[in-house]
């Protein structure tokens, strides 16, 4: 009788190489609350690593909440620090700049009847140019300067070659009611509620101009607002996908896709945005004109933070789990 070999044990089956790693699986349900998902991503290094189990778009959301926070840091430290400068030139307005009378809502320069070496008022900030000019009637479209804060005959807007079409601050009625305002010719009450034709004219000149002052760094620090949000997204989307590459070549041996490591990327970005807005809103770094070596560190971070993250990630999802991984 021909002895049959005994069958071998189920578990004794031959598996695949121990030194094979399957692809981690990079999804999981269920992600924080918003609100919940933004703190953690600010103050816990190992969400950025987790990002990684979720769509994008649950990165995405956290990510404009940073870009947000930043540009409205940047526009407060725009307008604090704008103050001095103002006041300076509301002081010094008489020598250099011909007086701008506001009537019934309408903007007008009053030229005196000599010759004179004074010219209209043309301010140029680090920023953008403060310009008057009444020929200009309505929204002008300009492209001398990048951004150009205008006022025209009626009304104040924000115009320039990098902005796409003029967007209006206010009506040039509105801040004759506030210069009426804050010179004491009015109530407040009573110039917000006035006709316009009924309001008293006013002459902008260095009499008038300083008690405006923090009104106009105001808008300063709002007109800022939108530039500052457009940079970050510029700077965000080229770290993004830089880094992108840096983390899914850390992360090649568990077989990271590409689109995963950007989000990565993402959650990386959220705390440097709020960071760069706190530190100029603070004073830290101003929101123009920081040093270079500054410069150089704040923007090229996410390459460091990157790096980090991607170990992270590699810790975490190349860990070995689940009783059906052979041991080597």
């Amino acid at each position: 009788m021909t002895d049959i070999p005994p069958k071998l044990p189920a578990d004794d089956t031959p598996s695949q190489d121990a030194r094979y790693k399957p692809p981690a699986k990079f999804s999981k349900p269920k992600p924080p609350v918003l609100p919940k998902r933004f703190l953690l991503l600010l103050v816990e290094p190992e969400k950025w690593a987790q990002a990684a189990m979720y769509p994008a778009s649950v990165t995405f959301w956290p990510l404009v909440w940073a870009m947000i926070i930043a540009g409205l840091c940047m526009g407060f430290s725009t307008s604090a620090g704008s103050i001095k400068p103002l006041q300076e030139f509301a002081a010094t307005y008489d020598q250099h700049f011909l007086p701008v009378q506001l009537d019934k809502g309408q903007l007008s320069i009053i030229r005196p009847k000599g010759p004179t070496k004074l010219i209209p008022m043309t301010v140029q900030t680090p920023m953008e140019t403060v310009l008057a000019d009444p020929a200009l009637a309505g929204a002008a479209t300009l492209a001398t300067h990048p951004f150009i804060v205008l006022l025209d005959r009626n009304s104040v807007v924000l115009t320039g070659s990098n902005w796409s079409s003029p967007w209006l601050i206010m009506p040039m009625a509105q801040l004759q009611r506030e210069i009426v305002a804050v010179n004491g010719l009015l109530k407040p009450s009573l110039a917000r509620s006035v006709p316009t034709d009924q309001l008293p004219a006013v002459i902008l000149d260095s009499k008038t101009l300083p008690p405006l002052m923090p009104l106009i760094s105001l808008i300063l620090g709002l007109a800022s607002i939108p530039a500052y949000v457009l940079w970050f997204c510029v700077w965000t989307v080229l770290m993004v996908f830089l880094t992108g590459f840096v983390v899914r070549s850390i992360n090649r041996s568990i077989g990271m896709p590409l689109k995963v490591a950007w989000r990565i990327s993402m959650a990386v970005m959220i705390p440097l945005l709020v960071l760069r807005g706190l530190l100029a809103a603070f004073g830290v770094v101003p929101a123009l004109n920081p040093s270079p070596i500054t410069d150089q560190i704040i923007y090229m971070a996410p390459i460091a933070l990157a790096l980090w993250a991607a170990v992270l990630a590699n810790r975490k999802f190349s860990k070995p789990s689940g009783p059906g991984r052979r041991k080597p």
